[in-house]
């Protein structure tokens, strides 16, 4: 889970990595699990991934050995978490996502690998948490942030971006 209104960028997904802290009888505990992805390096073609129980984790289409194409992932129980597009391992194009119980969570666009544009973020109970622009991985303009206006640098117009 990322943090309200952060981009996450998942490159290829190697490795997943489980961090667990936690307070026990005055003691700070640390628990971690790796686990790597069946996904070969250089691999090309079709890809999905399941979970124990057997449901379709994540699909996608692999291109030397990079994600290329939609790509959507699952919660355990069936439920879209996460749909967008990759080129050459950098995501692209419309980006959405989903809370386990189904409801709208993000939405936004990515480019070369990170967001731009219009960017909408809302919490499990559908209130707008976020909403704002991107311009090249960073935001400007004005942006709803939680209840409060917070003002960036303004977005640049097409015109300046050509320049």
């Amino acid at each position: 889970v990322h943090s309200p209104g952060e981009f996450v960028t998942m490159k290829v997904r190697y490795i997943r990595l489980l961090i667990v802290v936690g307070l026990v009888g005055g003691s700070l505990w640390f628990w971690s699990l790796v686990t790597y992805d069946p996904s070969p390096v250089g691999s090309d073609g079709p890809y999905e991934s399941y979970y124990e129980n057997g449901q379709l984790q994540e699909k996608g289409t692999f291109s030397n050995g990079e994600p290329d194409g939609p790509w959507e992932s699952y919660y355990e129980n069936g439920q879209l978490h996460k749909k967008g597009s990759y080129s050459n391992g950098e995501q692209v194009g419309p980006y959405e996502e989903y809370y386990e119980n189904g409801q709208f969570w993000v939405k936004g666009s990515w480019s070369n690998g990170v967001p731009v544009g219009p960017y909408e973020e809302y919490d499990e109970n559908g209130q707008l948490s976020w909403k704002g622009s991107y311009s090249n991985g960073e935001r400007c303009g004005e942006w709803f942030d939680e209840g409060s206006t917070v003002t960036y640098d303004p977005c640049p117009t097409d015109s300046d971006e050509m320049n």
